[in-house]
């Protein structure tokens, strides 16, 4: 009686509060990182703070992201957004009630990606010619920033294909990759914002312009 009685209360909380909401939340973590540093970041009509910084965004979609700092051009684009995976379950366990709820709530989305790492124009310049643009240690920054959980997963394994590519980025030798393996995972557990993270790995590795 006692397991009936507790898979009802389950059930009752997942149709009350929406079963991807009660599990993933209704915000999410969001990095922002900008090239120069210091650009005020807005959300629709809140401003969230200078970058590089992170901060939790309620989950909703059709949101509006713009960078702005004095001497350069804003950049305005869409916080992207895709459907949650839990949703999925939530309609086998819950029903529509529940991924109704969710739609409400925010848990219904999530931010993808969840890190943006932006390169400002100047004033009065031409536009940016892609990805040739970029200094080799802005390329490295956006790389980390953007692959950061993959990074991470690399880096307790030892090994694997971003490890590999961020150390062909950074032209580490491949006599000198075990070593570099230890430093960076050290970082990663000394400096736990992404944004910060990132800046310690290239001022350890990358080549300045």
């Amino acid at each position: 009686m006692r397991g009936f009685a507790l898979a009802g209360a389950a059930a009752a909380i997942c149709l009350l509060t929406g079963c991807a909401t009660l599990i993933s939340g209704g915000s999410q973590e969001v990095s922002f990182v900008s090239n120069p540093e210091g650009a005020t970041v807005t959300v629709g009509e809140r401003v969230l703070g200078k970058a590089p910084l992170t901060t939790r965004l309620d989950r909703k979609s059709g949101q509006t992201l713009n960078f702005e700092k004095e001497g350069y051009k804003p950049l305005t684009m869409e916080l992207e957004t895709t459907v949650n995976p839990w949703l999925f379950g939530n309609i086998i366990c819950c029903g529509l009630l529940g991924s109704t709820t969710d739609a409400v709530s925010g848990g219904f989305y999530e931010y993808s990606p969840s890190q943006y790492l932006v390169t400002l124009q100047a004033a009065g310049t031409a536009p940016l010619e892609g990805p040739a643009a970029k200094s080799d240690a802005q390329k490295a920054k956006e790389f980390i920033v953007i692959g950061y959980g993959n990074l991470l997963n690399d880096l307790s394994a030892g090994e694997g294909s971003h490890l590999s590519s961020l150390f062909t980025m950074l032209d580490v030798p491949e006599e000198n990759r075990g070593e570099a393996v230890q430093k960076i995972r050290a970082l990663s557990e000394e400096y736990k914002e992404i944004p910060e993270f990132a800046d310690q790995v290239i001022a350890l590795y990358a080549k300045q312009p």
